[in-house]
């Protein structure tokens, strides 16, 4: 309902955020209904009044933690940039399930738990041995994880040393990982750019497209082949081009040739392409990127701009470049874009005889330019419609050089002035078109890049080393575009967003419960996680991406609700007499089971996506693995670290409030109310 009235589609990535979230749903009616559940058999309190114990318990905790949730994401919708684009849909689905889990947790989750627990299954299911079993196994692990704990808070101090230390360890692998702005998507598709020399026929560039078709046909797993010769078509628009030609190849399934991916693939193209040795042509084979995403101008992976004012020196500088970086492991399909040259004729102005005859350069020129395009003195109406009155020489009087050369550009004192007494004619090439950027010129390189080699950021470290050997001239320069230039903005934007997030999930913490030490306390769970994160990217060897930094904004608000779930029971138990290290390990037994049962339902949930099971499903895959290894190692540490930082925080902030209040060693944690008076 909420996708609907927010104007969201079926799509990707729509669909893929509902994927994510299928195990985090679940959380907040888990914890609902494992507390109800306690309630009624080991409080032995009658199913209503269950209901209404248990859930007020826990409302407060499911809350928090779907309000942290919501909170982390904020920041990521308020930002601009190519990848906010590609994952707004995904984060707002994943928001609006969220809400929607909390509405039912809130309200049919407890209604449904008392109303079904009056009733008397015939199956006998929960007296049944493999309930029995598996309840004794949970027993047992509750048990053991109390006299655990029970150990581990009397050497707090090294556990939380431990743990950080832990943590620590895995951020240096975080600079070795590599960086790409989306994972490499093999759907099969794929195209090969061919160009020839200049003042080509269109007959000859047919003939050589035929021909690199026939050898892509042989080629294994090619489902079909659209071929374009004499230009390309590019956006929805056609490019007339002589010497240009393009090839649309589709492959098979990926499940279908497991032994051929399309890197591979292009790279077997490539060889075998050059194999043919046509004359004069140049080949690129390359995958494509995903229909509609663009990086820059060119709408390559890779590009590099050469930037300066002259025309020729910049292709030479390009040449150079493209010698010196073709070989760069990763890089594919390396070459310059618009090398196209045409005919050009070149009409250079005699000034000083011009003068002497009395014209100037402007005469000249439009003199010339209305002898070829002609001139509108005026418009034919009929009432209905108007129509250029084009008034310019016949055809055949400017069709060639010599007769251009006789045009009359003036009327002298000793006659007609003919173009050829005033300007000299020159024929030769020129190039099809001029690249401009910020008011520069710029003669663009560009390529596509083969992660199976390397990572982006790896290729392009490697590129830049061997830029750095090249002797540019002065006034020019290479600019680095494509992916990487996107890549370097959404990693910034990224930091700044996972910032945010802390601080608005801590702003929540704080709001809810009032009280600074507690949010602090829940808030260790952000920097294991993103350790966890780390390492889980690491040993599976995916590169940082967007969906992986993505995975961390989404981490930062969900590790926090097992924390958020332990502190405030312990505050519970604390409210009814507990000794404070009395009331930790109580709660952590009595968490044990919800904690567990959340974490590997999300985990279970995103294993799908993380394990890659379906090429389609490559886009989300470090996302989900960045949230497994994530909440992995939360879980693991929060219900060690977590016990052991709140019994070392909570004196301190006491001791703190005394000293602030005069009260001395006052023996509860300050609160923002008691700390404003």
């Amino acid at each position: 309902v909420m996708m609907g009235a927010g104007g969201l589609t079926l799509n990707i990535m729509s669909l893929g955020g509902l994927a994510l979230g299928t195990g985090l749903l679940l959380d907040n009616a888990i914890v609902m209904l494992e507390n109800i559940e306690r309630h009624r058999t080991r409080m032995a309190e009658e199913p209503q009044q269950a209901a209404h114990a248990g859930a007020d318990e826990v409302i407060s905790a499911i809350t928090a933690g779907t309000l942290t949730n919501l909170a982390a994401v904020l920041p990521f919708l308020l930002i601009t940039g190519l990848a906010t684009l590609v994952f707004r849909e995904l984060l707002v689905t994943i928001s609006f399930a969220v809400m929607a889990s909390l509405a039912v947790a809130l309200t049919l989750v407890p209604m449904l738990a008392a109303q079904f627990a009056r009733l008397r299954f015939r199956s006998g299911f929960s007296r049944s041995k493999a309930f029995l079993a598996f309840d004794a196994v949970i027993e047992c692990l509750v048990e053991a994880y109390r006299h655990l704990l029970r150990r581990l808070v009397a050497w707090r101090w090294a556990v939380v040393g431990a743990a950080f230390a832990s943590v620590l360890a895995a951020w240096p692998l975080a600079s070795s990982l590599g960086s790409e702005f989306l994972p490499q998507l093999d759907d099969g598709s794929l195209n090969v750019r061919i160009a020839l020399p200049a003042g080509i026929t269109p007959e000859q560039t047919d003939a050589a497209t035929r021909q690199v078709e026939a050898a892509i046909r042989e080629m294994p797993h090619v489902v079909s082949v659209f071929s374009v010769a004499g230009g390309f078509v590019w956006g929805g628009t056609v490019s007339e081009r002589p010497g240009r030609g393009w090839l649309s190849i589709q492959l098979s399934d990926a499940a279908d040739r497991p032994e051929w991916p399309s890197g591979r693939w292009a790279r077997e193209a490539q060889r075998r392409l050059d194999a043919l040795d046509i004359a004069g042509v140049r080949l690129a084979v390359r995958p494509n990127g995903i229909r509609g995403l663009n990086f820059g101008l060119s709408g390559n992976d890779f590009e590099l701009k050469v930037l300066g004012e002259d025309l020729d020196t910049l292709q030479r500088l390009a040449r150079e470049i493209i010698r010196e970086i073709e070989t760069v492991p990763g890089l594919a399909a390396v070459e310059m874009q618009d090398e196209d040259r045409t005919p050009a004729l070149r009409i250079e102005v005699d000034r000083e005889r011009a003068a002497a005859l009395g014209l100037d350069v402007r005469q000249v020129a439009t003199a010339l330019r209305q002898a070829v395009n002609g001139a509108v003195p005026t418009r034919l109406s009929t009432g209905v419609d108007e129509y250029d009155i084009r008034v310019r020489l016949p055809r055949e009087e400017v069709e060639n050089l010599d007769r251009l050369e006789e045009v009359i550009v003036a009327s002298g004192a000793n006659g007609p002035i003919q173009a050829r007494q005033v300007a000299r004619f020159t024929l030769g090439e020129g190039p099809a078109e001029i690249g401009r950027e910020n008011q520069l010129r710029i003669q663009r390189i560009v390529g596509g890049f083969n992660t199976a080699d390397a990572d982006v950021g790896a290729v392009i470290a490697e590129v830049q080393r061997r830029l750095a050997t090249i002797e540019m001239p002065d006034q020019y320069g290479v600019a680095i575009g494509g992916q990487y230039e996107t890549l370097l903005e959404t990693e910034r934007e990224m930091r700044l967003v996972i910032l945010l997030a802390v601080f608005l999930v801590f702003v929540v913490l704080v709001v809810q419960y009032e009280q600074i030490t507690n949010s602090l306390v829940i808030m260790t769970a952000a920097p294991l996680a993103l350790g966890g994160a780390v390492l889980a990217l690491w040993s599976s060897g995916t590169p940082l991406s967007s969906p992986a930094f993505l995975g961390a904004v989404l981490l930062i608000g969900i590790v926090v609700n097992n924390a958020i779930l332990l502190v405030e029971y312990i505050e519970r138990r604390r409210r009814a007499g507990l000794a404070l290290e009395d009331a930790v390990v109580e709660a952590g037994a009595v968490r044990l089971r919800p904690i567990l049962m959340t974490t590997l339902t999300t985990i279970i949930g995103m294993l799908p996506l993380a394990m890659g099971l379906d090429s389609g499903g490559d886009l989300m895959r470090p996302l989900a693995i960045a949230v497994v290894g994530g909440l992995l190692s939360s879980m693991l540490l929060t219900l060690v670290l977590v016990p052991c930082l709140y019994l070392i925080a909570q004196p301190a902030a006491a001791r703190l409030a005394g000293w602030l209040t005069g009260r001395g060693g006052a023996a509860e944690a300050i609160s923002l109310e008691d700390a404003a008076r």
